[in-house]
């Protein structure tokens, strides 16, 4: 089976099961996130021990997973308390580390993986648990179909675009396969994806009061954004040396190969809802 084709089984059997999830909400969407969480925790930290980096994989792992309990009950303010008590304890665990000279980038690391994992991905509660302006709380359920779609299609139009007629390249020492052409793509499809879920969602589910204007401007911001989100995952297995973040996507390798785009989508897509579209 050709990679293409293992991509298309996996987005065919994947993302059916993540939308009944989400459809569902509560609990599942909680235990499916903190699933996510740790097993980009697992990958993230291999990322670093393939450059011999010491990482404080228990308490960051722990940190990163209580990120996510408080984001299901809505405490911001428990948020910032676990990021800041988080880097103390780190940081105190570091005292009793056997090499000194990777204190730094240890403790770095660690809280890394705690931000760029459990932090961003906690937004995905957040998100699905969104009860909008009318405290009707399906809204959540179009906001992160409406994320998921922009995701997806950008990445599936920077894919078949970029593979047919990419030929300038983005940024070759970071991530060679990357065209402009590709980009152009993932505008046209993610932009339309966002166009489509509105359209569905208007007519025959529900009117969540997004004008049309905020609807374009955030897909094409997400797509952006997205872009962005996939360049640093590329960056960061560019330095540890290696492929893939793991093996556990067929046709895509690990989780965070996958989720890279969603780690920096969501955040951006809640915040713009939050303090734009409805402030």
């Amino acid at each position: 089976m050709s990679n293409l084709e293992q991509r298309l089984l996996t987005a065919v059997i994947v993302i059916p099961i993540l939308l009944f999830l989400f459809w569902l909400g509560g609990l599942w969407v909680f235990f499916l996130i903190e699933l996510v969480i740790l097993l980009g925790m697992i990958e993230f930290s291999r990322m670093l021990q393939a450059k011999e980096i010491p990482v404080q994989r228990e308490l960051s792992t722990a940190a990163a997973l209580l990120l996510g309990v408080c984001a299901y009950f809505g405490k911001f303010d428990l948020m910032v308390l676990t990021l800041t008590l988080s880097a103390i304890v780190i940081l105190a665990a570091q005292l009793s580390g056997k090499n000194l000279k990777k204190a730094i980038y240890a403790t770095s690391g660690s809280m890394l993986g705690v931000i760029y994992v459990g932090l961003l991905m906690s937004h995905a509660i957040l998100l699905r648990n969104w009860e909008g302006r009318a405290g009707r709380v399906d809204a959540g359920l179009f906001f992160i179909i409406f994320l998921i779609a922009v995701t997806f299609l950008n990445d599936a139009g920077a894919f078949f675009i970029g593979r047919k007629w990419g030929t300038h390249k983005m940024t070759p020492v970071i991530s060679p396969k990357k065209s402009w052409e590709g980009v152009g793509g993932a505008f046209v499809f993610g932009v339309a994806g966002a166009v489509a879920v509105k359209l569905i969602f208007d007519r025959w589910i529900i009117d969540v009061g997004l004008p049309w204007a905020h609807c374009i401007i955030l897909g094409a911001v997400l797509v952006g954004v997205a872009i962005l989100g996939d360049l640093v995952e590329s960056l960061f297995k560019r330095d540890a040396g290696i492929k893939d973040a793991g093996a556990i996507v067929p046709g895509h390798g690990g989780l965070l190969d996958r989720l890279d785009a969603l780690v920096f989508t969501l955040p951006v897509c809640f915040y713009y809802l939050k303090f734009i579209a409805y402030y």
